[in-house]
């Protein structure tokens, strides 16, 4: 594994830190579809980061999914204004991510 893989797959395990850290109860109970939404995230960047250790050449897509997912948490910021600095700071790590891939 190159070290530029091993730096994505960390910035992919930031991003993921930045997620679990809106999903708390209150917004599990305020925000409920956009909790799912984010639940579902976390199980991709899972799946990506594994996939990226075992298979570097699918980088395009993953690169694509970051960012359609900084997008989508992004959104989430402006209709959960609570949540809104968290959901910012991760919407920033997942297109950091997607950036540096």
């Amino acid at each position: 594994m190159n070290s530029q893989t091993c730096s994505s797959r960390a910035d992919i395990e930031v991003a993921e830190v930045a997620l679990r850290a809106v999903l708390v109860d209150e917004f599990r109970k305020e925000a409920k579809s956009d909790a799912q939404s984010l639940d579902r995230m976390l199980v991709h960047l899972v799946n990506m980061n594994l996939l990226l250790a075992t298979s570097p050449e699918i980088q395009a897509n993953v690169k694509k999914r970051l960012g359609d997912f900084a997008a989508a948490t992004a959104r989430m910021a402006n209709r959960q204004p609570a949540a809104g600095p968290k959901l910012t700071q991760a919407a920033e790590k997942l297109q950091k991510a997607s950036e540096r891939l």
